[in-house]
């Protein structure tokens, strides 16, 4: 389909609240969908709120697949029931979680296959305790959060999930070195096929090559930029895809303006990453108000940690990272880049977790 068909589908992008879940006719066909779901944004985001502002972690059921998978740099999870009480255990420790739609990318990969990459601002307080993060301590706390759906007749049947988890940790006062350390020495525990996910996904990564993009798709600019900042080391060049006051949100309180901020955020990380390898796995894109274009890019990268900075000293370990960019582009330049990944989970491998 083309990036830009149904566009009576609207961005949840300037839209107020009570219009996003306003309830009325279809507006885009959904074979097999609920019917209370206009179209595939409202499908994203009323059904978000259903389960985690209202709390019915039950409706996991009947919106995730049987044997649907969850990707995250935790591991992968399979089945409904998995997420089901994952999703309860969370509320449980953060019972006031608030989610709102900050974008939903999305696109009809095949007739009837909806992908979406929804970014989230969540908010909460930290009400419960956790074992490897400590006692509750009643502070408010949130993160940034991407998720990208693949979706089939109102069932997720595999999601990607990363999220800004450092940012998240400090707030309630927990260092996210000291938590990735604890995590990595259970990690060391036990059968250590269940890492066997880690391997497969760095050989992916440095052997299957980039989605296919055509050239005058929005996302095509964007995947080239990353490439020639990973893999070419050029970073200059590839900045100038940036406007000069573009703003830039990465993990870990990363918040700044401008492209040197913003090859400051790459460089930290391939400046201790040797031997790179870096791969676009999904791109969508979608119009915008007054004509900005909103663009996601889910991505991996991997490399052996041979250089000591912002990772600390080298482990010699080989990484993975996988991450999913937002970008508002603005007549033909990048206004906006919002990267997540999970830094923890990053820390987690470097202190010997998830396997060889």
């Amino acid at each position: 389909m083309a990036w830009d068909q149904d566009l009576e589908v609207l961005s949840p992008v300037g839209r107020p609240m009570s219009e996003q879940m306003a309830e009325g006719p279809r507006r885009q066909a959904l074979d097999g969908f609920d019917p209370v779901y206009r179209d595939i944004v409202d499908y994203i985001v009323r059904c978000t709120h259903r389960i985690w502002e209202e709390k019915n972690a039950g409706l996991c059921r009947t919106h995730y697949g049987a044997e649907c998978v969850m990707h995250t740099l935790a591991g992968p999870t399979t089945g409904i029931e998995t997420v089901t009480q994952n999703t309860v255990a969370a509320v449980t420790s953060y019972a006031d979680r608030v989610v709102l739609a900050e974008d939903v990318i999305w696109s009809e990969d095949a007739p009837g296959v909806f992908y979406s990459s929804h970014r989230i601002s969540s908010r909460s307080t930290h009400f419960g305790d956790e074992p490897l993060v400590g006692a509750a301590t009643m502070r408010g706390t949130g993160a940034t959060t991407i998720a990208d759906c693949k979706v089939v007749a109102n069932r997720i049947v595999e999601e990607w999930l990363v999220r800004d988890n450092s940012r998240a940790l400090w707030q309630v006062g927990a260092e996210p070195s000291e938590v990735a350390a604890a995590v990595a020495a259970l990690d060391r525990e036990g059968d250590q096929t269940r890492h066997d996910w880690r391997k497969a996904a760095i050989a992916e990564t440095r052997s299957m090559g980039n989605v296919d993009i055509d050239p005058g798709h929005p996302a095509f600019a964007c995947a080239r930029m990353l490439c020639r900042a990973f893999v070419e080391d050029l970073y200059g060049e590839a900045a100038q895809q940036l406007s000069p006051a573009a703003e830039v949100r990465w993990p870990s309180n990363r918040h700044g303006f401008g492209r040197g901020y913003w090859i400051g955020c790459l460089t930290q990380i391939a400046a201790v990453l040797h031997d790179r390898a870096w791969r676009c796995e999904h791109v969508a894109a979608r119009p915008l108000p007054r004509g900005d274009i909103a663009v996601a890019l889910r991505w991996s990268l991997t490399g052996w940690h041979r250089g000591t900075g912002v990772w600390g000293e080298p482990s010699g370990r080989e990484l993975y990272l996988l991450a999913a960019s937002h970008y508002r582009l603005r007549d033909g330049c990048i206004v906006e880049d919002v990267t997540v990944f999970d830094e923890v989970a990053v820390l987690r491998q470097i202190a010997g977790g998830l396997g060889a």
